[in-house]
């Protein structure tokens, strides 16, 4: 079990062994599931689009504002996909 604390501003850091195990890194998105009856929630990680694309298109209009852009489609996507269950 690992452990953080809260600040004021509603701020936490990921735990070392929870950012190696989960692959966290910077630029990642954590998307955060709320089980209201369990009084829980599970953190996804959705890995860093930008890193992933680098170097893999040669597209001057791929830009980092439309990388963003298509993420938070896909995000988004996921999302919705996972509150139909």
């Amino acid at each position: 079990m690992e452990v953080s604390r809260v600040s004021k501003k509603g701020l936490t850091t990921v735990p070392v062994r929870v950012r190696k195990v989960l692959g966290v890194e910077e630029g990642d998105v954590l998307i955060w599931e709320v089980d209201e009856k369990r009084n829980a929630a599970i953190v996804k990680v959705i890995k860093n689009p930008i890193k992933f694309l680098k170097g893999r298109y040669d597209d001057p209009s791929l830009t980092y504002e439309r990388v963003e852009e298509l993420a938070d489609k896909l995000i988004a996507r996921e999302v919705r996909a996972d509150n139909r269950a």
